[in-house]
């Protein structure tokens, strides 16, 4: 039965994914924003990140299906694209391009923007759902004295003289990104901060938006991702609604960060997209000026760790891990712990935060696994961690020359398999009879994109 309400903070891809799940559960669902209304297609301000490549691969594709049903259509209706894993996807690894071969896995490439309208409209038409936008949360309500559960937020409206006010919840879920402020509350409340893994990730982009002519889209096609041979460099370029395509390049490392110039971006482009890739954008038409963003630090809060923590009160998407983007794996992680928390409250509320976070690091795991193995700012301090990179850089030369191996790549990267299908004899073989010599310092594609969000077939 649906009762109770649930009060979702933050209205991004993680918190309307969540919201959606909670409208199975709870009759009234509010989802609190810091950001003010705005038009269809400009960027959140709260989303400095989302002028950059983003898109939904298969596995997160197929779980908004199960939330919102109808959902895929209506996005391809208003634009955007659906496209096959590697076929018309061009990645490459060290340089060189993995096979064209058929997959069954269908990624949604759009816009940030694009992506979050259709989320809100969907979720804005089911009932007892309140959006409320221009909300600073600057609080937790405790249960009683001894706050052994949560009770609500208190909430502060970014108008002139608004005061604060105290909504009353059943159930509480962060889903503010990294600056989500659950640890410090907790701490307000008696309880201990979530230990934290970290990982130097040292990323820089510049993005910029494009109309390709006829002749440079049949030659991009739907998306190119990649390294480029011997430097920490990549590029990830991919269709999107409006027969436009987002050019992002990126870099590991102060040697490496991505101009924001016109001749800078230019030069930087040349290291990374193949030639006639490289000659297609020269050739299109600039429809957005280049952006920025960096990305230092991957975080995983192990709220799993912790002994005690309140009820009514959960953590999901980037306030509980935000992953390397080298992989592009966040919406597919948020996607795959709204899985979660739908499967735990299906099994009662007793219990719910332990429950759920123990079913979040299972999710959270295989990518930050990946993560790690993919690092290049620092070096691997043990040996085991070295030889597993080195075995990884073979398997990906491998990829290049078989067909088998690169389709079991990219279910691993997508998050449909996991890694330890990597290990199978097939492509073990693979990689000692058709892997280059390799080092640890061989990068994945940056975005193994694979796009965004997850694995299945659609």
């Amino acid at each position: 039965m649906r009762n109770g309400h649930a009060v979702v903070l933050g209205g991004g891809f993680a918190g309307m994914v969540t919201a959606g799940v909670l409208t199975e559960f709870y009759e009234w669902v509010t989802v609190l924003d810091r950001d003010s209304p705005s038009a269809p297609g400009d960027y959140r301000r709260g989303a400095p990140q989302g002028r950059h490549a983003h898109g939904l691969m298969p596995r997160g594709a197929q779980l908004l299906e199960e939330v919102f049903p109808g959902l895929l259509a209506e996005m391809a209706a208003d634009g955007a694209v659906r496209a096959e894993m590697l076929v018309g996807h061009r990645f490459r690894v060290g340089g060189d391009e993995l096979p064209q071969v058929a997959t069954g896995l269908r990624s949604v490439q759009a816009t940030l923007p694009f992506h979050e309208e259709h989320l809100r409209r969907r979720l804005l038409e089911r009932d007892g759902v309140q959006f409320m936008p221009g909300v600073d949360v600057v609080g937790l309500v405790a249960d009683d004295a001894s706050a052994t559960g949560i009770a609500g937020v208190r909430i502060i409206l970014r108008e002139p003289g608004s005061t604060e006010e105290t909504i009353a919840a059943d159930l509480v879920v962060d889903a503010m990104g990294r600056s989500g402020r659950t640890p410090y509350w907790l701490e307000q409340l008696g309880y201990d901060r979530p230990p934290e893994e970290r990982l130097t990730v040292d990323v820089a982009y510049a993005s910029r938006v494009v109309r390709l002519t006829p002749e440079g889209a049949e030659c991009v096609r739907h998306l190119v991702g990649g390294d480029a041979k011997g430097v920490s460099r990549g590029i990830l370029m991919h269709a999107v609604e409006g027969g436009r395509h987002v050019v992002t390049v990126t870099g590991s490392g102060s040697d490496n960060s991505p101009p924001v110039d016109e001749t800078g971006f230019t030069d930087f482009l040349s290291t990374v997209a193949p030639p006639d890739v490289f000659q297609a954008v020269m050739a299109a038409e600039s429809v957005e000026p280049i952006s920025a963003y960096r990305f230092p630090t991957a975080i995983w809060r192990r709220y799993d760790k912790l002994d005690r923590f309140p009820t009514g009160l959960i953590v999901t998407g980037e306030a509980l891990c935000s992953l390397s983007p080298l992989f592009a794996q966040g919406m597919t992680a948020a996607a795959l712990e709204a899985a979660a928390l739908r499967s735990c409250l299906t099994g009662g509320r007793h219990d719910l935060p332990r429950r759920f976070f123990r079913e979040a690091a299972r999710v959270v795991a295989a990518p930050w696994r990946m993560g790690i193995g993919a690092n290049t700012s620092e070096r691997h301090p043990r040996t085991a961690t070295r030889l597993q990179a080195a075995l990884m850089g073979r398997i990906m030369a491998a990829a290049t020359r078989d067909a088998v191996v690169a389709t079991q790549l990219v279910r691993v990267l997508i998050l449909l398999d996991p890694p330890t299908a990597l290990m199978r004899p097939r492509v073990l073989w693979s990689a000692l009879t058709k892997g280059a010599r390799v080092t640890d310092s061989v990068v994945p594609p940056p975005s193994s994109q694979v796009t965004a969000a997850g694995p299945d077939v659609v």
